[in-house]
């Protein structure tokens, strides 16, 4: 069995040296993908630069393939990439990735590109302007080569109630775009 594991946390650049990100530390995503390994599976794990790594196993467990990426650019082409090229039985989508992305950033009323080189200086004007995302999990089946590729889902539902986490995760399944969600 071949399973595709993301994990971690997105970060959208605003300069050279800061990002919006999450606090998403990749742990339930290195965990599982040591676990898939140990009972066999073929894995890859998609993971943010700073999230947790997977643990080193014995020598007689293969060991789990890794790729990082940074940003949620980085993160959709990966996946787009992976899911192209590779024939996987399963991609589980754990990371944690931005709504939003830097459109436009303004310091002292001039346009200052997003990521761009160096450091926005102290004292500054600063605006951000803010764009949404694509839902990467929507376009996952889509990608994959195998049409029969199962996708599990991860829905956190911070400060839900049960009846509020049950509606979100409900609308996955009626989107059609997941088979599992956790």
């Amino acid at each position: 069995m071949k399973v595709l594991f993301t994990s971690g946390g997105t970060e959208e650049p605003i300069d050279g040296v800061r990002r919006i990100s999450n606090t998403s530390t990749g742990r339930t995503g290195a965990v599982l993908a040591s676990y898939f390994a140990e009972k066999g599976a073929n894995v890859t794990l998609i993971r943010s630069e700073r999230a947790q790594a997977p643990e080193k196993n014995n020598s007689d467990t293969p060991p789990v393939s890794e790729l990082t990426y940074i940003s949620y650019s980085n993160l959709s082409d990966l996946l787009h990439s992976e899911l192209a090229r590779e024939h996987w039985d399963a991609v589980v989508h754990l990371a944690a990735v931005s709504d939003y992305t830097v459109d436009k950033v303004s310091v002292d009323g001039k346009p200052f590109p997003p990521g761009g080189p160096g450091k926005i200086g102290t004292g500054k004007d600063v605006i951000l302007h803010l764009k949404p995302t694509a839902k990467i999990l929507d376009s996952l089946r889509e990608w994959s080569c195998n049409p029969t590729i199962k996708v599990v889902g991860f829905k956190l539902t911070d400060n839900a109630d049960k009846n509020e986490a049950e509606v979100q995760v409900r609308a996955q399944f009626d989107r059609g775009i997941v088979d599992f969600v956790v």
